[in-house]
């Protein structure tokens, strides 16, 4: 009896580990299924006295190690506050705490006539401070971009052309493939969204998402903007902006919330401009976040031989 015991204990332990090991989101799963099955078998656990046990076992362990894996596991009821000002004070506050970032991310970016992957590092500083770093082979930098200021600067080593400009929307989407405001482009980058100058706002609830909606609404209805907001934490799940004629101009979708410094972070962004048939995902690797970034970071240098290209 005690023989049992401690080949049964000597098993959950195990399967426990294996689950660890392999269920670490739900796409695994039947990995995770497949390998404990391994691990039953050469134990000879398939034994009718056990079926049960090990169902119990198995139910409970999937529950516990893939159903919160995400910040999203609450299904329970959630009310409205009383305004949608109290709820986007919130979100305010949370996002306020975020101060600066750097991190190494996959780019990828899709548009009408092309669609590349690029290894970028992303640094960016509040208000209005950028740095990127386009990765080739070896982790060498090919393609340099920083912003400070209201000026920006690109080095391409591949042309050996150094290229200056004022940050404009225009001037930004030449080298980078977002036809954003700077300020736009910081918000998102930093986890946040762009928010229209409304005059109307309301707030209500998407049930089966268990999400607050908080809508809104230029004067007159011209512009109009939804944004879905986790009632738990109040950080944002998406936004979406229409134009006065009802098309989708700018969607930004958040995933992936990581604590990082002790603050919640989204690991990946969508960002997809459909009027200009063109979408980015960025997806982090390595991130910091609040480690005091010093602002030379964001001065680029002519290097020696380089053709410089004024954009003004």
């Amino acid at each position: 009896m005690n023989a049992d015991r401690f080949k049964y204990k000597e098993i959950t332990d195990s399967i426990l580990t294996e689950f660890k090991r392999f269920v670490y989101d739900n796409k695994r799963k039947k990995s995770a299924v497949i390998s404990v099955d391994r691990w039953l078998n050469s134990y000879g656990f398939y034994t009718l006295k056990n079926i049960f046990k090990f169902s119990v076992l198995l139910i409970f362990s999937v529950s516990i190690l893939t159903g919160c894996t995400s910040l999203r596991c609450s299904t329970s009821p959630i009310k409205p506050l009383s305004s949608p000002d109290d709820i986007l004070k919130k979100v305010v506050i949370r996002e306020e705490k975020i101060e600066d970032l750097k991190g190494i991310a996959k780019v990828r970016i899709t548009s009408a006539d092309k669609n590349y992957s690029l290894k970028e590092v992303i640094i960016v500083q509040k208000p209005s401070s950028l740095r990127m770093e386009t990765l080739g082979f070896f982790g060498r930098p090919l393609f340099f971009l920083t912003a400070k200021d209201n000026r920006f600067s690109v080095l391409s080593l591949i042309e050996n052309k150094f290229y200056q400009g004022k940050v404009t929307p225009e001037k930004l989407s030449t080298v980078f493939p977002l036809y954003l405001k700077s300020k736009d482009l910081f918000s998102i980058l930093l986890g946040s969204t762009p928010l229209i100058d409304h005059a109307d706002m309301d707030i209500g609830i998407v049930q089966e998402e268990n999400l607050y909606l908080v809508r809104f609404s230029q004067q007159g209805g011209i512009t109009r903007q939804f944004i879905w907001i986790e009632p738990l934490n109040f950080s944002i799940m998406k936004s979406e902006i229409y134009d006065s004629s009802e098309n989708l101009i700018l969607k930004v979708e958040f995933d992936n919330y990581k604590m990082v410094n002790s603050l919640l972070f989204p690991m990946s962004t969508s960002v997809s401009l459909p009027l200009r048939s063109t979408k980015i995902k960025i997806d982090y690797s390595e991130l910091e976040i609040n480690t005091g970034i010093n602002r030379n970071s964001f001065d680029l240098d002519v290097p020696p031989g380089a053709k410089i290209v004024y954009l003004d």
